[in-house]
């Protein structure tokens, strides 16, 4: 599926007279946030042990800025109101889980973290209706996919764990990783500020996430994880070109 959105990318970009041909164009910039709430595979403790639970569970922030651009291509779509979307941004992905994990450290003892997180770079493709409420004001409506590629990766140690007083020593990763998926619907409310710019405001649903697992915690990295639930919002500021 990431080689399928790599060449959807490379295409759009690339093939001018596709480009050439849109009715409408415009370049955006978005600042997504998601919350969701997981549980994740408890490695460390034995199964034997009075504390034991197979999951642990805590909670996830997501937060980026991505670079968008809408067209028309009339190959493609014939109706006004829709519009293809490709992109490219950062996204952070934290997670907020006590839980064990294998700190590079001379000192073997246990080390515990309440929060790590994964920087990414965000590819997506997806197709936006637009629909006009007036002159100033239009209702949207987003379907789109996205591919997380990590290439930092941090782990820091609590405070509380057996290893006190190496709270703050945050443990780097740059690690290269294929880490994640998402496909989201969003709706929302335009406004135009002119011309050539608009403001708007959606909602975010993810309908499908999922997450590499991460060796550093004992977990098989050929498996996923998933949010139980998850919730968003988004601002865009576009420029119509």
């Amino acid at each position: 599926m990431h080689r399928f959105l790599l060449f959807v990318l490379i295409f759009c970009f690339s093939y001018q007279p596709l480009v050439a041909q849109s009715r409408q164009s415009s370049l955006s910039v978005s600042f997504p946030t998601i919350w969701s709430n997981v549980k994740v595979m408890d490695n460390w403790t034995p199964p034997t042990a009075p504390n034991y639970k197979e999951h642990l569970e805590g909670s996830t922030f997501g937060y980026g800025v991505n670079l968008n651009y809408a067209f028309q291509p009339r190959l493609i779509i014939k109706d006004k109101h829709f519009f293809v979307n490709i992109g490219a941004g950062y996204f952070n992905q934290r997670f907020d889980v006590s839980r064990p994990f294998n700190y590079n450290s001379f000192i073997y003892i246990p080390y515990y973290t309440d929060h790590y997180a994964y920087q990414c770079l965000s590819l997506s493709v997806g197709l936006t209706y637009e629909y006009s409420l007036g002159k100033k004001y239009s209702l949207t409506g987003d379907l789109f996919y996205y591919q997380l590629y990590s290439f930092r990766q941090s782990y820091t140690p609590t405070y509380s764990s057996p290893n006190r007083g190496f709270d703050g020593f945050t443990q780097f990763n740059s690690d290269k990783i294929n880490f994640g998926r998402m496909i989201s619907l969003s709706l929302g409310v335009k406004r135009s500020l002119g011309q050539r710019l608009s403001l708007g405001v959606q909602v975010v649903s993810p309908v499908y996430t999922r997450w590499r697992n991460d060796n550093i915690f004992d977990d098989d990295p050929s498996t996923f994880s998933h949010p139980g639930f998850s919730l968003g919002t988004s601002i865009t500021i576009a420029y119509h070109l």
